[in-house]
């Protein structure tokens, strides 16, 4: 038998090791860490290069294709492989056993179908796109001085920037109306009209992981009692002893006689965690009116904010300012650097794409007064009826918002540009009498 210890340092040890990999190499933003740099743009970068002067264009073009799809094919590879472990090792184990009952079986079927029926309409679905014919139906969130400050043109169309939107340079190349990211798992951008779906692509999947972890735990406890394992005694084929039961090697056992139900049960429980865990991040800012884009530039923003209090405190307490005082704002003063990178399932860069300052000048000081506010945030119920019921989809989406339309007078001068003018009616010419 295996000594439990060295297992349980050694698969401490690995789990260790790959959570420092994936965190310094994976998950860090390139352009902050030379590793992360490194392992995300210059090896795939070289190893692009070597392999088309290797291979030609033509079989780099199918690459290219099967590399943008690689994470649908490890999804399908291993829930497709899972599903098939359930159907062909758990559910005999189901037949036989006298603790579950065979209606987790067509419950299993049902799971089945909400598993791959999310996918599919997370994957089919579309964010929404901004386009001039469309533009007002989009037009219905504030400018925020902070994260969404007005006059804004998107580089890549022209558009005007609303509020919440973004240019998605992976997928549809459009303007996406509320963009909380691309994931890769269903290969399709996350925005306003298809947020709802990916949520419940999210939910059904820790359903599933939960569900089946649960009936594979069953399983195997039912199995330890209808053959009370806990009671026997197991002969030691390496040293040739008789070993009283334990839980240890009960597991070891049992791992032996059903490895395909227990890895499946491992992953599954794993995954729920994992799924778990991202699912209640998105409840979160689904129920702050966040979404993951935002929520990095809130970390930019909350940055800055900090910096600037420290400033102003540390002004005050050495006597160059005084507190209530009528200073007013540095001239040169900047705003807070926010960053606007591609936003994956790991998360969006915060790394700004243009070099500012991200506090105002040494000399000067000012109150940043209270933390910044999400402008956006209506409360939890209106939140959620935000994102179940997109305001886009609404019968009356074209009375909402209209913040992107300039005033008359002034306001219209300046941004003459951002949107067209109406023709003047032809004047009448005064008739002689």
């Amino acid at each position: 038998m295996i000594s439990p210890v060295p297992l349980v340092l050694f698969v401490i040890s690995y789990l260790i090791f790959c959570a420092i990999v994936l965190r310094y190499c994976f998950f860090a933003d390139p352009e902050s860490s030379e590793m992360a740099y490194f392992v995300q743009i210059v090896l795939p970068t070289k190893l692009w290069n070597r392999s088309h002067k290797l291979f030609g264009d033509s079989i780099m073009k199918v690459m290219h294709k099967i590399s943008e799809l690689f994470m649908v094919f490890v999804y399908l590879f291993v829930v497709l492989g899972c599903w098939c472990i359930v159907f062909f090792h758990v559910y005999p184990f189901i037949d036989e056993s006298n603790s579950v009952s065979n209606i987790h079986k067509y419950i299993g079927y049902c799971v089945f179908v909400a598993c791959f029926g999310s996918w599919i309409v997370t994957h089919k679905s579309t964010p929404g796109f901004i386009t001039p014919k469309t533009f007002k139906r989009y037009d219905h969130y504030a400018y925020d001085p902070l994260l969404f400050p007005p006059g804004r043109r998107c580089q890549s169309t022209n558009i005007i920037k609303i509020p919440r939107s973004k240019f998605d340079r992976i997928k549809y190349k459009a303007n996406i109306p509320r963009y909380d990211h691309f994931c890769g798992w269903v290969y399709n951008t996350i925005g306003e009209e298809n947020y709802r779906w990916f949520l419940l692509f999210l939910a059904v999947h820790v359903v599933m992981c939960v569900y089946g972890s649960v009936v594979c735990f069953l399983l195997f406890r039912g199995e330890i009692r209808e053959k009370q394992l806990l009671e026997l005694t197991f002969f030691d084929r390496a040293t040739g002893e008789s070993v009283k039961s334990t839980w240890f090697i009960v597991v070891q056992f049992l791992f032996a006689q059903e490895t395909a139900v227990c890895s499946v049960m491992i992953v599954m429980a794993v995954m729920a965690i994992a799924l778990g865990g991202f699912l209640g991040y998105h409840v979160y800012i689904t129920s702050t009116n966040q979404t993951t884009n935002e929520d990095g530039k809130w970390t930019d923003v909350q940055r800055w904010y900090k910096k600037e209090k420290k400033r102003w405190d540390e002004a005050v307490a050495a006597g160059l300012v005084k507190p209530g005082g009528t200073e007013e704002p540095p001239k040169e003063k900047k705003e807070p650097v926010v960053g606007d990178g591609d936003v994956t399932c790991t998360g969006a860069s915060t790394t700004p794409t243009e070099p500012q300052e991200e506090t105002s000048p040494d000399d000067e000081y000012f109150d940043p007064g209270p933390p910044p506010k999400n402008l956006h945030n209506k409360g939890f119920r209106e939140n959620w009826m935000e994102v179940l019921f997109p305001i886009s989809l609404r019968k009356d989406a074209l009375k909402h918002g209209g913040y992107s339309r300039p005033p008359p007078g002034a306001a219209r001068k300046k941004q003459g540009k951002d949107m067209p003018r109406k023709p003047a009616p032809p004047q009448q010419k005064n008739k002689a009498t």
